[in-house]
């Protein structure tokens, strides 16, 4: 099981530095918060050599420059903290900018704290920094700063992104292996055509055997490999750029979009990781406040994909001029009809935030499903794609040594 270890405070202001066993680090959450616990941090340990190693650099001035989502958790979690503690907003400010491991964050922290001396409010604040504060974390400020409810808030919103860190934890580590096993392979054909099938070659030609097709194929690839590498690497190299370079323009963002929900297999995932982050996104806006109408517009945006945005705006649009959420969700053939059906019983009972979490935890198991099927699937896929590489290869080889063994094809 792993270890964790945490900084917490009692309500007295009391800290607590320890380190326990949990199954996760939301298990771990939920112990301390029913000892009535303010978390500060949490981290899982990695052995004694590697903590001061990590803590060495983080606390350096050439900090990382990236801003990551730990970061943000980070930041959510020990604001909330401070500010139920009595901590005021700049204080709060100063001491997590001193102590991120983000050297760009801190340095927006301290911006975002002179922007508050000279009379802004913090949401005013961080909305000068969109690249680092997405429409979520703008909205749920908003929500606190309203209510005077900010740290609640906060630690919701503290809850939302450690659940999507534990989520991407899982996916990354699962991914490792298949992605090692597919380097590998790549590296062992690149030789082995390269180095290796050219000496072949060269054999069978002294021999002066006559080759059946599919060596005649192999071998023709081979030769092609060793005499134009270097146009190949090139080749890969630009098609890779032309990929990224499509990727990251805005005018194809649709069209990627489109294309992405259409792929066999991996559209299902995607149009499931957008349901997830809708349904769990609505779900922290509305419980934090928000009214519905402003809530789907900051989830629509946080989705990441246009063409399902343009839909739940539609949808937005319809309920701000009267519509019922669950008619407009039923009328549209995207969206599943568990939506519309929920929803209509949250209109009805009046319960829209606690039937969003119940949809957002149904849809965050099944993507977590979907991706640890298809994961477990896509390795011996690998291996079975390997295999078929390497056997057509040997047989390939086999064949014209039959043929000098036998005495045959001279």
């Amino acid at each position: 099981m792993p270890k964790y270890s945490y900084l917490a405070k009692t309500k007295d202001a009391k800290t607590i530095k320890d380190i326990e066993d949990a199954a996760s680090r939301e298990e771990l959450i939920a112990k301390l918060k029913a000892r009535g616990l303010f978390i500060v941090s949490i981290n899982e340990t990695a052995g004694k050599s590697e903590k001061p190693f990590l803590s060495f650099f983080a606390n350096q001035k050439g900090r990382r420059s990236s801003i990551k989502l730990y970061d943000l958790a980070f930041l959510a979690r020990n604001l909330a903290t401070t500010l139920s503690s009595g901590v005021t907003l700049l204080r709060s400010l100063e001491i997590i900018s001193s102590q991120t491991e983000s050297a760009k964050l801190g340095k927006i922290l301290k911006e975002c704290s002179q922007y508050i001396k000279e009379g802004l409010s913090f949401k005013e604040a961080i909305a000068k920094y969109p690249g680092a504060f997405s429409p979520l974390w703008r909205a749920i400020v908003e929500v606190g700063e309203a209510s005077g409810n900010l740290p609640t808030v906060l630690d919701k919103l503290a809850d939302y992104l450690d659940i999507r860190m534990e989520f991407e934890r899982k996916i990354i580590s699962a991914l490792i292996y298949p992605l090692i096993l597919l380097g590998a392979m790549t590296i062992a054909i690149g030789v082995f055509f390269k180095f290796i099938l050219p000496k072949f070659v060269e054999i069978f030609r002294d021999f002066g055997v006559t080759l059946p097709l599919p060596t005649q194929i192999i071998f023709a690839i081979a030769d092609f490999v060793d005499k134009n590498s270097i146009m190949v690497i090139i080749i890969f190299i630009g098609l890779i750029f032309a990929i990224v370079t499509f990727m990251r323009r805005p005018e194809t963002k649709e069209l990627r979009d489109r294309i992405s929900l259409k792929l066999p297999i991996a559209g299902e995932l995607f149009f499931l990781f957008a349901l997830d982050r809708f349904t769990s996104t609505l779900y922290i806006l509305l419980d934090s406040g928000l009214p519905l109408v402003y809530a789907l517009e900051i989830s629509a945006r946080g989705i990441g994909n246009s063409v399902i945005e343009k839909n739940i705006i539609f949808v937005k649009n319809k309920v701000k001029d009267g519509a019922s959420l669950s008619r407009e969700f039923s009328k549209l053939n995207m969206f599943p009809a568990l939506i519309a059906e929920m929803a209509k019983i949250g209109e009805e009972t009046g319960s829209m935030p606690e039937i969003f979490k119940k949809i957002s935890i149904h849809y965050s198991k099944e993507l977590s499903t979907r991706v640890e099927r298809m994961i477990v699937a896509f390795e011996p896929m690998l291996i079975l794609v390997l295999g078929v590489l390497i056997g057509a290869v040997v047989i390939s080889l086999f064949l014209p040594l039959f043929k000098i063994a036998t005495g045959g094809g001279m």
